[in-house]
């Protein structure tokens, strides 16, 4: 046997191998985004519990010079729950704008979740923030006008609207949780 074995073990480039860390990023981006809309979720749905007892509170106790006292605290936790919505509408427009540049950093149209390529993420993770900041505007609004409005039939439409969310993208949780699913 001869001691001149020449022989140096070299890494060979694999679909799987990301040599920018590219994929880790994007999942760790989309990790978040998920957590995100949980939070989202989360919140709107106490946002649906308030509003519902404010307009119970309205409808029974309400007449047209006497507002109860126990509106204000509810309305209080509006305002909080529409706080935190700002909130995760603010996380998503940032990992919006890092997967925005991300996608312009990568030269090749490689896969990095599945066979999403980064501006596919990042075009997708835009829809998500355009749509979760029509739906903060929406409950601003609504916010600002439930506690003034006396007429039954809008505040019927204020509690739809804040629950049944017409401008959130209908995708979003799916594609979160595809994403969460493996990175390539």
């Amino acid at each position: 046997m001869s001691d001149t074995c020449n022989f140096t073990p070299r890494e060979l480039t694999t679909p799987n191998k990301d040599f920018p860390g590219v994929s880790k990023t994007v999942f760790t981006h989309v990790s978040s985004l998920h957590g995100l809309l949980n939070d989202w979720g989360r919140i709107k749905d106490k946002g649906v519990k308030l509003c519902r007892a404010i307009y119970s509170l309205k409808l029974y106790e309400c007449d047209d010079e006497y507002y109860p006292h126990q509106l204000q605290p509810l309305m209080e936790s509006l305002v909080e729950a529409l706080d935190g919505l700002k909130n995760v509408v603010n996380g998503v427009k940032i990992i919006d704008s890092q997967l925005k540049a991300l996608a312009e950093l990568q030269t090749t149209n490689d896969p990095v979740i599945h066979t999403w390529t980064a501006k596919e993420i990042s075009e997708t993770v835009d829809k998500i923030s355009a749509s979760l900041q029509k739906e903060f505007e929406l409950k601003q609004v609504i916010t600002e006008n439930l506690a003034h409005c006396r007429d039954e039939k809008i505040i019927d439409v204020y509690i739809s609207s804040w629950e049944l969310e017409p401008y959130f993208e209908p995708n979003a949780y799916i594609f979160a949780e595809v994403g969460l699913s493996g990175v390539t």
